[in-house]
């Protein structure tokens, strides 16, 4: 990324609040306070991870309001669900609502994304020759990435 990180995030944050008045919907201060969360961590963060840094920000929110507003992030393409972590992480960008593949470290648990046409063509084109469609948005592959490879 040839920005730096805080150009980057208040860059995402703005482009969140485009896309949510071109589509008559808010990005409150709350939802944006949770997607700069997001954007500030370096991987997925559990809900209750969410939860506890809004509390160390001097926030007190029940953890049913933060499930909302992780959905309507979600709904938005602002962030993904990692399932194999059962936490979330903000979209890397620029791709919301096309698929992705997210690749999930098992040992760091940081996750990287790629985004590939062809690769989802050939995929739904083998899953249809066996009568299986796909479930959900993405698709997520575990490994180890390569800083813990070779650490």
């Amino acid at each position: 990324m040839a920005k730096d990180g805080e150009a980057a995030r208040a860059e995402a944050i703005l482009a969140a609040g485009r896309i949510c008045g071109e589509r008559n919907e808010r990005l409150t201060r709350l939802r944006r306070i949770v997607l700069e969360i997001l954007l500030e961590r370096d991987g997925p963060l559990k809900a209750y991870e969410i939860l506890e840094a809004l509390r160390d920000a001097g926030r007190r929110v029940p953890p049913a309001t933060v499930y909302r507003i992780l959905e309507f992030l979600l709904a938005q393409g602002f962030v993904h669900r990692v399932n194999a972590l059962n936490a979330y992480v903000a979209c890397s960008g620029g791709h919301a609502g096309r698929r992705q593949l997210l690749l999930v470290c098992s040992v760091c648990r940081k996750t990287s994304e790629i985004v590939d046409p062809a690769f989802y063509r050939s995929l739904l084109g083998k899953l249809g020759e066996l009568g299986f469609s796909l479930a959900g948005g993405g698709v997520e592959i575990q490994g180890i990435c390569p800083c813990c490879v070779h650490a």
